[in-house]
């Protein structure tokens, strides 16, 4: 018998470990397939489109509903992170498809959510600029990527979901 912290990826034992531990309710499996769906679209929409108005298009949409913020979050990363490690998406796991997608899907009730653009003046790079997408909810940062939580970071655009 194969213990089952010694079963590979994509065995059988391996396929349904890897499901238990993403799909928690009946509602993860659609919900983890237009998250897909998302990443695989968002390339092409914003090339043919400019940010303000595809971010005003995303903000739109319906979004499945959460119990609170913070396990809406979990849940959408949970069920992103799968999709970004696969070489199909090659290099997009970046904070700007994390912070996408959060803005895409997470349901903050009447809370008001942004999601915010900024530069970091990497020194240690040479002077080479760095950028960073996070998302914020009310007074609360969520996905901040490092740079901006120690406040390198100057925000150049952002876009109100609710004023």
């Amino acid at each position: 018998m194969v213990e089952p912290v010694l079963a590979a990826k994509w065995t059988p034992l391996g396929i349904l470990q890897r499901g238990r531990n993403l799909i928690h309710q009946p509602g993860d499996v659609v919900l983890t397939l237009r998250i897909a769906y998302f990443l695989a679209i968002v390339p092409r929409d914003l090339d043919q489109t400019n940010l303000p108005t595809f971010l005003s298009r995303v903000c739109s949409l319906p979004r499945p509903r959460a119990a609170d913020l913070r396990s809406g979050v979990a849940r959408i990363a949970r069920l992103r992170q799968p999709w970004l490690n696969l070489s199909v998406f090659g290099g997009w796991n970046t904070c700007y498809m994390r912070a996408l997608t959060l803005y895409r899907f997470l349901d903050t009730g009447d809370a008001p959510m942004r999601i915010h653009f900024g530069v970091d003046r990497n020194t240690e790079a040479g002077f080479r600029l760095s950028g960073h997408a996070w998302i914020t909810v009310g007074n609360d940062t969520f996905e901040a990527p490092e740079p901006v939580v120690q406040g390198r970071v100057r925000e150049i655009y952002r876009h109100p979901h609710r004023e």
